[in-house]
């Protein structure tokens, strides 16, 4: 466990907690993180702030992830990952053929490095105390948007190796694999009296391959745990 500072989130008193374990620790290349959401870009695109609710956290059942199970969306989710990133273009013309005559006659790949940046998992007891802002065709959602989101209180961070977004029609879609090595997480109660600690479940971190629709404006994918 990594700095395994307990932090007794809506409960008082040491005693009320229910004895039920943190989780065994996930072996090599097993999933541990299902997760849904998207990214927020700057206006220039050069970077934005990607956010997930988690709709698979190693064993933990519904209940301990969502406040309505009936609901499970970023606005009911207990757990939300929050990750600011930096991009940068690279050439993505075919290396070995010949330059095309035209734009218009390029093919529309893109190849994009996503910079090492930091991913942060937060707990927050009452999901309501998110205050999701509302895009509208005028007034897009932008990164600045959610920094005064109360996401709760940070669980876990990790670091998010650089690695490449890869696109074969202009990013309409898009995949992305990359590592997240585990630097910090802290034991928290779940609503269900469980206590939970990232550390425990992943203490090396995770791989995660994502998939994107729309400049991964809607993503999804799967995480799984990593060896030593």
């Amino acid at each position: 466990m990594k700095l395994a500072n307990i932090v007794m989130l809506g409960i008082p008193l040491l005693g009320l907690l229910s004895p039920l374990n943190a989780g065994d620790q996930a072996g090599t290349s097993a999933t541990v993180i299902s997760f849904s959401g998207g990214s927020v870009w700057n206006a220039d695109y050069s970077g934005g702030t990607c956010v997930w609710y988690l709709p698979v956290v190693g064993n933990l059942n519904m209940v301990s992830l969502f406040s309505d199970t009936k609901n499970p969306s970023k606005e009911t989710s207990y757990l939300i990952w929050v990750s600011e990133f930096t991009v940068q273009n690279l050439p993505a013309a075919p290396p070995f053929l010949p330059a095309p005559a035209s734009a218009k006659d390029a093919p529309p790949y893109a190849l994009v490095l996503a910079t090492t940046g930091t991913g942060t998992v937060y707990f927050q007891s009452d999901p309501s105390k998110r205050i999701w802002p509302k895009a509208t065709a005028s007034s897009p959602v932008t990164p600045a948007s959610l920094t005064n989101m109360n996401w709760g209180t940070p669980v876990a961070t990790f670091t998010r190796n650089a690695s490449i977004v890869r696109s074969a029609d202009g990013l309409a879609s898009d995949s992305f694999t990359f590592t997240a090595d585990l630097m910090y997480s802290q034991a928290f109660v779940l609503p269900n009296g469980q206590l939970f600690d990232f550390g425990d479940l992943i203490p090396h971190g995770m791989t995660c391959y994502e998939y994107g629709q729309q400049a991964s404006s809607w993503e999804s994918g799967t995480c799984v745990a990593r060896g030593r």
